[in-house]
């Protein structure tokens, strides 16, 4: 055989070996394949391949039968493509790198079994180019269309919806991580455990079986963490409902107060009126509007503007806050201009958590004496404009505001803005801005409409 055919085939082999953990990669995630990004990966993979072949003639060591080989590469590999996710889907680098490893268990393993049976199986033939062609060029293409093959199955099943909220909690993300990278070293390590096995049906089958079996179990897990999640998001919108009739409560009462007061003003009103006292009309007039305002004007601009949201999560989740706001005596204006859409880009949770650390900021952030924080949402024809203002005691240091744990409370505070830049990180043309105005905080949220 030519020299060229050789480089050939180990460049075809190469990206035989890069497209199949793309698109594995690109399945258990949910996300469309981007030709740009598998062709840079590809073209990696081709790069990291020929090196680890040329550390091996130049030192004149094998890596032949040492599990380390597939397992430092797959792991680079891995941790590179994770990366790539991360920077083209904006999906967070714990969830990218784990569907990334998890991709690479798929392909290692089906890869393996592949190769091996038919390097075992299939005769020997005369012609040297044709034989290439049945060991390497036939198994690592049935690779590439299995691939295809799970990629579709993924998808139609939506995995990656059930794979995401194995990441909701942190501690979850690591165990899926680690049971992940030790499906992926199974294979290479048993090559050592058992280096005279035969590839026969029974272990193909127990290898393919392994793969499906470690998917169902992940979307059993997510599945259970999904009703988990669901629950506890069911108790908080019991909770957000009950803060929901303490503040009509509280709003039938002062009106029945006022009902009194307001008996009460009347009869003073007529007195004047008789004795044709106009200036003392008109003070009364003006005390009477500013009495209202005081006790009833700002729960009632709340419950108008809280009707406004179509959003009923996000109604319940305005409403804990402002009761919440009510107790630790903020004063508190809500300001939701037009009536706010129920179908916004950004994920519902997302929506909620996001808003939720920019008011629980806000609260904590607060002067202990004259509180106030100022909401307004604001619905335009292309996207939902969301401000949450408060002042301060303290300035804060707008230069520091990117710096993990920054706060401006003290020790034990400030971890949500970073859950916060995250969130907004990987929500497609979503955007943030913070800045100091007539001495108070703003923070300002941009999402755009479906």
């Amino acid at each position: 055989m030519s020299l060229t055919f050789r480089i050939l085939t180990l460049c075809y082999i190469y990206v035989m070996i890069g497209l199949p953990l793309y698109i594995l990669t690109t399945g258990i995630l949910g996300r469309k394949i981007r030709w740009k990004y598998l062709a840079g990966f590809c073209g990696y993979v081709c790069v990291m391949e020929w090196m680890s072949m040329l550390i091996q003639l130049v030192t004149y060591t094998s890596w032949d039968g040492i599990p380390y080989d597939d397992i430092v590469l797959f792991t680079i590999h891995a941790a590179v493509l994770g990366g790539l996710m991360h920077r083209g889907f904006q999906i967070p680098v714990m969830h990218a790198v784990t569907a990334a490893i998890l991709g690479a268990f798929i392909y290692l393993t089906s890869a393996s079994v592949i190769t091996e049976a038919v390097n075992t199986y299939s005769p020997l033939f005369d012609r040297q180019h044709f034989l290439v062609f049945v060991r390497l060029y036939l198994p690592y293409t049935f690779c590439l269309l299995l691939s295809m093959f799970v990629f579709v199955i993924l998808k139609k099943a939506e995995f990656y919806r059930y794979f995401a909220a194995l990441f909701a909690n942190r501690g979850r993300a690591v165990l899926i991580l680690m049971v992940s990278y030790i499906l992926m070293c199974s294979l290479p390590v048993l090559d050592i455990l058992a280096p005279g096995r035969m590839p026969d049906a029974g272990y193909a089958v127990f290898f393919f079986a392994l793969i499906v079996v470690s998917l169902f179990l992940i979307q059993f897990a997510a599945m259970y963490a999904a009703g988990q999640d669901k629950i506890k998001a069911q108790e908080e919108t019991i909770l957000q409902q009950q803060a929901h009739m303490e503040l009509l409560e509280e709003l039938q009462q002062e009106i029945r107060a006022f009902r009194h007061d307001f008996t009460n003003l009347f009869s003073g009103l007529t007195l004047q009126a008789q004795a044709g006292d106009l200036k003392g009309i008109q003070d009364f007039m003006k005390k009477t509007s500013s009495y209202f305002d005081e006790k009833l004007g700002s729960e009632i601009a709340q419950m108008d503007g809280l009707n406004r949201i179509e959003m009923y999560a996000l109604r319940s989740l305005l409403t804990a806050k402002l009761a919440k706001m009510r107790q630790e005596k903020i004063k508190t204006v809500l300001e939701v201009l037009r009536p706010v859409k129920k179908d916004q880009a950004m994920d519902g949770s997302d929506l909620l958590r996001a808003l939720g650390i920019l008011l629980d900021n806000a609260i904590e952030a607060v002067p202990a004496v004259d509180g106030k924080i100022h909401i307004v949402l604001l619905q335009e024809e292309k996207e939902l404009y969301l401000a949450v203002a408060n002042n301060y005691e303290k300035t804060p240091d707008m230069t520091a505001l990117n710096r993990k744990g920054y706060t401006t409370k003290g020790k034990g505070h400030g971890t949500g803005l970073s859950s916060y830049r995250k969130i907004i990180a990987r929500s497609a043309g979503c955007a943030s801005r913070t800045y100091l105005r007539e001495e108070m905080f703003v923070q300002e949220l941009h999402i755009p409409v479906k």
